[in-house]
């Protein structure tokens, strides 16, 4: 045992779990707060170097590109190197990386500095929720992973108002990003002094850990297992056809471009979505946790399809029906983060469930940091070119709308493997407390 764990002699009290969790929570904003400062200020970026909106899907796609390909080499020196340490790095540490983007010159020059950025941020998320899946068991993972990114939501939600301020000022984008990366090294401090890694305890019941553990480090051979895994599987494509995130990135645009409110006033927006999306994750985290305790074959893929069918429906109001004053657009993006909310606590349990703790850090890393990310990056540049062309309302009609609806419609398909693959996944005695 090190410095840097907690051993499983030594359980984690409650309050300990919280703050780890806080700390967990602010790591994994780090990336949400430097989107907010693009997706809020792009259309001042706009004005100040001459772009069109086919550049914030072009912005969005490469850090998320840059993020699919550097997110597994975090996770494989986080099981070198002391797990706090490499999350202080990437997620804290690396916002040097976005201090520098507020002093691009311009747009190329721009762009570089995003991506070294994204290139740290996309190890956060997977080494995050290892860590989480550490600290709570199946039954109460659904309502943590919700606190979690409820509270990313919040921390992002109300940044963007905050950032929108700064759109009275040419440079105001300039402004958002020198502040985002000095409360990224903030984060990156208090997690190095403040975190406690909690180390797996041994199970004798499972032969050779070391061997299995030296396999999970194996790249190779721990891809192929967690492809092995229907349900892993089926989840890639899933998350692969789903075109909601491109609604957090483009909102603010959307209602400045399609229905012309200002940057400031857009901007508000923000927050009521974050609001929603706190909500959701919180509440969407226990009630997906109770579904799951009733129905443990089947609750957490009802739970799935419910929130992107609604989701689809929601959208669609939203964006191809003109209404009249910031208000009325106030709720309904809180009712798209109430729904996008319930993705993440159903998403990120579902993988828990079916693959094993070793491996989990790289199913996420594959799963959120590679798959999310391609779609995201894809789905970005997508709707950055249609709304070039035929506007942003109907490319949003076709990304969050058509797709959305078919995926919750297709996510049918997960359920028989996954009462399989979860009943074959023994859950492990850890040194931490499960309730």
């Amino acid at each position: 045992m090190t410095t840097d764990t907690v051993a499983a002699s030594a359980p984690l009290s409650r309050a300990k779990r919280r703050k780890n969790l806080t700390l967990l929570t602010a790591s994994t904003a780090m990336d949400n707060a430097e989107s907010s400062v693009v997706t809020v200020l792009f259309p001042l970026m706009r004005e100040a170097m001459g772009l069109t909106s086919s550049a914030l899907g072009t912005i969005v796609a490469v850090g998320k590109v840059v993020g699919m390909v550097s997110g597994i080499p975090w996770v494989f020196l986080a099981r070198r190197y002391p797990r706090k340490v490499v999350l202080a790095t990437c997620s804290g540490f690396w916002g040097i990386w976005v201090i520098a983007a507020g002093f691009s010159t311009s747009f190329t020059q721009f762009v570089i500095l995003y991506a070294i950025a994204a290139a740290g941020f996309a190890g956060a998320g997977p080494i995050a929720l290892e860590i989480l899946g550490d600290l709570y068991g199946d039954s109460r993972r659904g309502g943590a992973t919700g606190l979690l990114y409820g509270g990313v939501a919040l921390i992002a939600g109300v940044s963007a108002p905050l950032f929108g301020l700064l759109s009275h000022s040419a440079d105001g984008w300039r402004y958002g990003y020198l502040a985002s990366g000095t409360i990224c090294l903030l984060v990156g401090l208090l997690i190095l002094i403040l975190l406690d890694d909690p180390a797996p305890a041994p199970d004798e019941t499972r032969p050779a850990l070391d061997a299995v553990e030296l396999k999970a480090r194996s790249v190779r051979i721990g891809l192929r297992e967690l492809l092995a895994i229907s349900t892993f599987r089926l989840i890639l494509v899933q998350r692969l056809c789903s075109g909601q995130n491109v609604m957090m990135s483009f909102g603010v645009v959307f209602l400045v471009e399609e229905r012309g409110f200002s940057t400031a006033t857009a901007s508000i927006a923000a927050l009521p979505f974050a609001v929603g999306y706190l909500t959701g994750t919180v509440l969407g985290g226990r009630a997906n946790d109770h579904v799951h305790r009733l129905r443990p074959r089947s609750g957490r893929i009802i739970m799935l399809q419910a929130s992107q069918l609604a989701f689809a429906a929601v959208a669609f109001v939203t964006t191809q029906v003109g209404w009249s004053g910031i208000a009325v657009y106030a709720v309904l993006f809180a009712l798209l983060g109430l729904l996008q909310g319930q993705v993440p606590v159903v998403n990120r349990p579902l993988i828990m469930a079916v693959v094993r703790p070793e491996l989990r850090a790289l199913a996420f890393a594959v799963s959120v940091t590679t798959v999310e990310a391609l779609a995201y990056a894809g789905y970005a540049l997508l709707v950055g070119r249609l709304g070039d062309t035929i506007g942003l309302q109907k490319a949003l009609l076709i990304i969050t709308v058509l797709l959305t609806a078919a995926n919750g419609l297709a996510s049918a398909a997960l359920y028989r493997p996954y009462a399989r693959d979860s009943a074959a996944v023994a859950e492990p005695r850890t040194g931490s407390p499960k309730s």
